[in-house]
Order: C-alpha cells, then structure tokens, then sequence
C-alpha cells in the first residue's frame, strides 16, 4: 500500500509541477520576479512557489480520496504542509521586497537592533517558529522541540545559503533526500510520499533550474532545506540529530565569513560537479556570494 501511495504522489505531483510550470508562465516571466543572476542576467527568480502549490494540490486530493480517515489528525505530512507553505511564503516576501543592505545573519541581526527588521531578520525568525511548529506532532519534550526546530530552520537556511549558482541546491538536494527515505524507512508511516512528492517536483524544476532560464529562489530553496531537516527530525535518533546540529551551526556560520562558491571552485572535484551540467560562462570573482 505504501510503495502505491508513494508512486501515486510521486507522478501526481510530477504532473502538478508540471501543469503549473506551464500555467503560471505569465507569473513566472513578470517583471516583478525578475532577479539579477550571478551573471548579471535578468531572470525569473522565485520559480519555487510552485513547489507550495504543488503540494497543496497533492495534499487536498489525498484528503479527499481517502478512505481511511488517519486516527492522529496531525502527523509528518502536515508538518510539510505547514513547512512548504510557509517556508515558500517567508522565502518568497524575501525575494520580491528583500534587499541586499543587510547581508548574512550578523547583518540581520545588526539591523534589527537598530530598530530595523530586514525580510531576511524576518524570515529567519518566521522560519524558525514555523519549524517548531512542524516538529510540534513528533517532540516529546520542550527541549525536543527546539532542538527539531532549529535543526530544520537552520537546515533551510543552509540551502537558502547553497543555491546561488543553477542547480547546486537541487544536486545536493537528491542526494540528500534518497537518504531521507531511507532513513526513514523502518518507521512505516505515510512520510515517505510526501517527500517525494517534494522531489518529484525539485526533478521537473531542475532542468531550467541548471540551465538558468529561472532560479528557484528563497521561496524554493527554503522548501529544499526545510524537507530535508524534516527527513532528519522525524526519523534519526537524539545523537544523530545532535551530530547534525552542530555540523549545521558550523556550516551556517562559516558562511558568515567565506563564500561557499569560493571554497568551492578552489576544489577540483567539487568545482567539476557543481559545473556539470550548466550552462554560460562563470562570474567574475568580484560577483561571487
């Protein structure tokens, strides 16, 4: 029944991906979404709200055809609901009103002691409450709670961090996320299609992801992230999630002082699998991030 559950969502929400991929083309191409590349090219920037309609699509059609009403009402699918929808909606004000003023989450932070609070201050906070929400279903003890909370706010953030270049969220996300249904595996519950139902869509966004005709944007690669982190709270133990923890305290604040694109194209073997596939010439080193 699961591995039926799971091949449904998965081609139903390859099919929503695809249907609004093509219906929402006016919205996708408005002038509003266009965003500046790190070639300097004007491109649609916030592709990844259609990872929230997706979603929701997916999610209401289950509801509906279900025959068998679930006797605990709140479960780990509608902890992604609420993470896809919210981390999409934060991700997405970020893009269409957030500045570049204020960089990274030192700069945020700065701001808003001054009396301003930047999208990105706002997004990090709003992030984090969403994710203690999410974890709220699976967290027997307050400090439990934190802890899944913060594991996946800092996890989304990490993706917001990677997905400067095209496709390099998306060719880390896959990877990351066969281990997520793995990991998750043994625990037999209705996780697992809902994940892929978030990957089915990642794989119909990664083509004009890769090839910069579109970036997914804050609004997409928050949902990455936040899946992911998702994936390692409901299903890996205290220790493991610990482990992960601090590695994702490390990594984000690593970002505060060096660009991941730098240490990055300074490593043969990365630098060759981060370039496969894309399209166009590198940036300058004065436009990395």
């Amino acid at each position: 029944m699961l591995t039926l559950l799971s091949l449904a969502l998965f081609l139903g929400s390859a099919a929503a991906g695809i249907l609004f991929k093509l219906t929402c083309r006016p919205t996708i191409e408005h002038s509003t979404l266009k965003k500046s590349n790190y070639l300097g090219q004007d491109i649609p920037g916030s592709v990844g709200f259609i990872f929230a309609l997706s979603y929701v699509l997916v999610y209401v059609l289950v509801i509906v055809f279900e025959k068998e009403r679930p006797q605990a009402w709140f479960g780990p699918r509608e902890s992604l609901l609420i993470l896809v929808l919210g981390m999409c909606f934060l991700g997405l004000i970020d893009d269409l009103l957030g500045s570049r003023d204020a960089a990274g989450f030192k700069g945020h932070v700065k701001e808003a002691i001054r009396g301003r609070f930047t999208t990105g201050f706002l997004k990090a906070l709003g992030g984090f409450l969403l994710a203690v929400a999410a974890s709220a279903p699976f967290s027997q003890h307050i400090w439990e709670l934190f802890l899944n909370g913060a594991l996946i706010a800092l996890c989304a953030n990490l993706f917001n961090l990677l997905d400067v270049r095209p496709g390099r969220a998306l060719k880390i996300f896959f990877p990351l996320l066969a281990g997520m249904i793995a990991l998750n595996w043994r625990l037999e519950n209705a996780f697992i299609p809902y994940l892929l139902s978030v990957g089915a869509v990642a794989i119909v966004l990664f083509p004009g992801d890769i090839r910069g005709k579109f970036m997914l944007g804050d609004s997409g690669s928050n949902v990455l992230g936040a899946t992911i982190g998702l994936g390692i709270a409901v299903g890996a133990g205290l220790w493991w999630r610990l482990g992960v923890l601090v590695l994702l305290v490390c990594l984000n604040l690593l970002s505060e002082k060096y660009s991941f694109s730098r240490i990055i194209s300074k490593n043969r073997v990365l630098n060759w699998l981060d370039s496969l596939g894309r399209k166009g010439e590198k940036a300058p080193w004065a436009n990395y991030n």
